[in-house]
């Protein structure tokens, strides 16, 4: 992983967990959402499609299996419209991205050496 597209996940995470943390308090988080008419809900799913796509196309990434939290994400933010239930949605997507954000920091950083040099030579063969 780059250490830019690492930079940008996780500043997505923090914005997604602080989001479904506050979003998961009973009425509160309920209220902010109705009171928006449900775009902070949509706001969110985009978020998660941003993390997804950047997984996923990603070349140098080494944690590419941990695109299925952001496809939850994606997909549970969905359900998080019907009421009570977006309640625990939230509460889950919560745990799982602080999850997914000690996956990124523990990812190895992609650093390339533009003076390494790499010598074929028949010698070394035998």
């Amino acid at each position: 992983m780059r250490n830019g597209v690492r930079l940008t996940l996780i500043i997505l995470s923090i914005i997604l967990i602080i989001d479904e943390c506050v979003y998961g308090i009973p009425f509160l988080g309920g209220l902010i959402i109705v009171h928006g008419g449900w775009s902070p809900i949509f706001f969110n799913a985009f978020l998660y499609a941003v993390v997804l796509i950047i997984l996923l196309a990603d070349r140098q990434n080494s944690i590419k299996p941990m695109a299925i939290i952001p496809l939850i994400g994606l997909i549970g933010s969905i359900i998080a419209i019907i009421p009570f239930v977006g309640l625990i949605t939230h509460w889950i997507l919560f745990f799982l991205m602080i999850f997914f954000l000690f996956i990124v920091f523990s990812a190895p950083v992609y650093i390339p050496n533009r003076h390494a040099k790499t010598i074929y030579n028949d010698e070394k063969r035998h």
